[in-house]
């Protein structure tokens, strides 16, 4: 299960709703209910909500005043950007792992070589996915049919690994 926590209308939780779905997941919001059994399933939340999952990814995408006081059960796994300081601390008060995405080496995920085509996402140190198996730093080189933002990119990158899935195209 990977949530999404956004505000709403948010371009980029739109972008990863289209990058992880044509990936092969099934997506669940308060508008649109999708019967299909899909890969994984991904949902939108726009404010703080009870999580009651053993595992699972939570990525906070850009307004998290409104997740305030949000905690997670250990065995979620977050994901945010590296400069979305209230992410962090919501997510180190839970005691939860964190994926951080940026463009510096501290970051867990990172992006290089980026053209229109193709680009380079990076991972920098080992990770192990939502099944137990571990995967270590490499880079994967990921076709482009469309132009995303570097976050949606970064995210997707992350949650598909952690689900078991090598990203090849978005």
């Amino acid at each position: 299960m990977v949530i999404l926590f956004s505000g709403r209308k948010s371009r980029t939780e739109k972008e990863i709703i289209e990058i992880l779905t044509k990936q092969g997941a099934t997506y669940i919001s308060d508008k649109f209910v999708a019967e299909n059994q899909g890969l994984f399933t991904i949902i939108s939340t726009y404010k703080k909500t009870e999580i009651n999952l053993n595992k699972g990814i939570a990525v906070f995408i850009d307004d998290t005043e409104r997740f305030n006081e949000q905690t997670f059960p250990i065995g979620i796994i977050g994901i945010c950007e590296d400069n979305n300081i209230k992410a962090l601390e919501t997510f180190k008060k839970s005691g939860i792992a964190v994926i951080s995405c940026g463009i510096n080496l501290k970051n867990t995920i990172t992006l290089s070589s980026i053209n229109d085509d193709e680009l380079l996402a990076s991972l920098q140190r080992t990770v192990i996915d939502n099944c137990g198996n571990q995967i270590d730093p490499s880079e994967f080189k990921i076709k482009l049919t469309k132009s995303f933002s570097p976050f949606a990119i970064m995210a997707s990158v992350a949650v598909l690994l952690l689900n078991g899935i090598v990203p090849t195209e978005f």
